[in-house]
């Protein structure tokens, strides 16, 4: 009788599953390209610093907006308030990953089949990266900032471009690398053997710690950018659940911006604002002479059009600067201009009608509620314009540019109003909705504003609005009605279900709207309206 032993396979050390091999090629080019994007746009996080305003990520966030239909940015604006610009970084870092993954998809396909780093193919790739980002940085930039990608700037920030790039081709291409040394080869002769007949390659283990490294390095600087941009304060929580102050505190007033990073200008204790167009002595004044023509310190409210019925986006400041009408006539405004355009160290711009400029009430602010300008709030110099929405109120001020036409600012382009005036607007912060409060006597209150009008009244209704009662304007910080007023009232309420509203109207006589409105195109309008418990 004989015996027969079946066959044994034995598979060599470091063998892949019996996957399809172009399959497979294809996977690991994604995530070799997805690992390389991110490395690159850590990079350009990391250098954002060095670019001054011309910002990567901030230059095509702003092409997105503007191209994105109106009906898709109101919705993500209804949908996710203020945390919408939160989840617009993660879409983009997201979309930029992927595209980093196709490309690195067909680098894996050129070079399929090679054991060794190709740095000619994936140098091409570099390239065309450099070129194409870098040429799209440079024209978005020079339509929204002019100043900013001039001389050794544009240079800057094309070299900036070209290193991110390079971090995508290296990181892609050693990530490539290290995966296809997984794959069974014969072993060279002149290679040391282990016990176990696997070959000690102490370079692959070295570079895959250094790419281990990378990919963790990336990832903590892409997700420290996202953690930052979210955690980013809009409003103070301070005074949430009490009536406010008549004045915000500098740490709990509002702040809103479209960069993902801010401009810190280094313009130094004499700095310049330049003023230009249709003016007879175009030039500059400097801060000296800013404040030598300093008007008394005046109150006035800030609030954002993009700010919900009963929303926190809304402060109020003493404000230290000089009247924008006696900055114009320095230069001589001639008769044919009709707009203002401002201009922030950002690129950002808006504008509003000479005549508007040439009233009393807009100013160039250097100071507020008796300090320099905070960073968040548009150091060193900002306008404020009384009854207009925030969006008019440029920061961090370097231009104004008087010219003949209407000029379409960084919003209007995107679907908002041109006017931007202020709509009347009151609400509660005591109680806020869904509260159940103590039977017996309390305080309720909040505030009314209504741009540069003034408040004459506010009413309160506990009924959903059958009837009305008056409210007492408890505090009125402008005499010039810049500014919010607080209001109060008494309410002893019995054990039941009230539907709380309130409305106000305005220094000329005007109720406000009761009609609801979104912020989308040119600020909210309503009645601030909500139910309260009483036990």
């Amino acid at each position: 009788m004989s015996t027969s032993t079946a066959p044994t396979t034995t598979r060599s050390p470091g063998r892949t599953s019996s996957i399809d091999p172009a399959r497979r090629n294809r996977y690991r080019g994604l995530a070799a390209g997805m690992l390389g994007a991110l490395a690159m746009i850590a990079v350009f996080i990391i250098l954002r610093p060095y670019t001054n305003s011309v910002s990567v990520l901030d230059t095509i966030a702003d092409a997105t907006l503007l191209a994105m239909p109106i009906s898709v940015f109101s919705f993500l604006l209804q949908t996710f308030g203020t945390q919408a610009k939160t989840l617009f970084l993660v879409g983009l870092i997201a979309v930029l990953v992927l595209i980093g993954g196709g490309l690195g998809q067909r680098y894996a396909n050129r070079t399929a089949g090679a054991r060794r780093t190709m740095w000619a193919q994936i140098q091409t790739y570099a390239v065309g990266i450099t070129l194409a980002l870098g040429l799209f940085l440079l024209i978005i930039s020079a339509l929204q900032t002019p100043d900013a990608v001039r001389g050794m700037q544009a240079v800057w920030a094309f070299v900036v471009v070209g290193i991110g790039a390079e971090a995508w081709a290296t990181v892609t291409a050693l990530t490539m690398t290290i995966l296809r040394s997984r794959d069974p080869h014969p072993l060279a002769a002149s290679e040391p053997q282990a016990a176990d007949g696997t070959t000690m390659d102490r370079r692959r283990a070295i570079t895959t710690a250094g790419a281990a490294a990378v990919a963790i390095g990336a990832v903590g600087v892409v997700g420290w950018e996202v953690q930052r941009v979210a955690s980013r304060p809009t409003v103070g929580t301070a005074s949430a659940g009490q009536i406010p102050p008549a004045i915000t505190p500098i740490g709990e007033f509002y702040t809103i911006s479209k960069n993902f990073v801010d401009p810190t200008p280094d313009r130094g204790d004499n700095w310049e604002l330049r003023v230009e167009g249709l003016v007879e002595n175009p030039g500059t004044i400097s801060r000296a002479e800013l404040e030598e023509m300093a008007g008394p310190d005046f109150v006035s409210t800030l609030t954002c059009i993009s700010n919900e019925i009963g929303g926190e986006l809304i402060g109020t400041a003493r404000w230290t600067g000089a009247p924008l009408s006696q900055v114009l006539d320095r230069f001589g405004v001639r008769p044919n201009a009709y707009d203002v355009v401002a201009e922030g160290e950002d690129g950002y711009t808006d504008s509003f009608p000479v005549e508007r400029a040439l009233s009393p009430e807009p100013h160039v602010v250097w100071a507020m509620n008796g300090e320099p300008l905070p960073r968040r709030h548009g150091t060193p110099v900002r306008l404020i314009v009384p009854g207009l929405y925030g969006i008019k109120n440029v920061k961090w001020l370097t231009r104004l540019t008087l010219t003949a036409d209407d000029h379409r600012g960084f919003w209007q382009d995107r679907g908002w109003t041109e006017s931007a005036i202020i709509k009347t607007q009151s609400h509660f912060d005591v109680p806020q909705a869904r509260d159940v409060v103590p039977a017996g006597m309390l305080t309720i209150g909040g505030v009314a504003f209504a741009g540069e009008r003034g408040i004459s009244q506010v009413e309160v209704s506990f009924n959903g609005g059958d009837d009305w009662r008056e409210a007492t304007i408890a505090e009125n910080p402008s005499p010039a009605g810049l500014s919010w007023v607080v209001w109060t009232m008494d309410w002893t309420p019995k054990t039941g279900t009230y539907e709380l509203a309130v409305r106000a109207t305005d220094g000329e006589g005007n109720l406000q709207a009761e009609e609801s409105a979104p912020t989308l195109p040119d600020g909210a309008s309503g009645y601030h309206q909500f139910t309260v418990g009483v036990a």
